[in-house]
């Protein structure tokens, strides 16, 4: 014969008790969801009060190597577009490995101008497979009294190894 035991005087977890742990559960859920979240979310950088991104769509450059001695070269660009290229990123690639060289390289719009030479070898002391020249935008990040440089990598032109060797 089972015997029913009865809890006298006791009681289970009060239900105000029970909705004041389920929000608290609720609302550390969704802080733990934002902060993971926000490492997706970049900064926004603007430049004239408009996208970084949208400005890199008015560029219109070349890059042509002008001369070297050795694995020092020189580059020429023209910038027919409508905006000031702030720098130029050259990426070297050997081997699946990449290495990137940044160049302070003021470029107003409309102009050419003649860089100061570049070392086409790669740390290794050898010739890259490959070698691209990114033009980067400086704009001001969106909330805050600072400047951050965007390298807009669409726009990325490959210089022939041939020309350098």
């Amino acid at each position: 014969m089972m015997r029913e035991v009865k809890f006298k005087g006791k009681k289970g977890l009060s239900p105000v008790i029970a909705t004041v742990l389920l929000v608290m559960l609720v609302m550390l859920l969704a802080a733990i969801i934002f902060l993971w979240a926000r490492g997706f979310i970049g900064e926004q950088i603007e430049k004239f009060g408009r996208p970084v991104e949208d400005q890199c769509k008015l560029i219109d450059f070349e890059v042509a190597v002008v001369g070297g001695v050795g694995s020092q070269h020189a580059l020429e660009v023209i910038n027919r577009g409508n905006i000031d290229i702030y720098r130029l990123e050259i990426k070297k690639t050997l081997g699946g490995n990449s290495e990137v060289s940044k160049f302070k390289f003021n470029i107003p719009a409309g102009q050419p101008k003649k860089g100061d030479a570049f070392l086409m070898m790669s740390d290794g002391g050898k010739t890259p497979e490959s070698i691209t020249v990114y033009p980067a935008l400086v704009g001001n990040v969106r909330g805050q009294d600072s400047n951050k440089v965007f390298t807009c990598v669409e726009l990325g032109q490959k210089i022939p190894i041939a020309d350098l060797i």
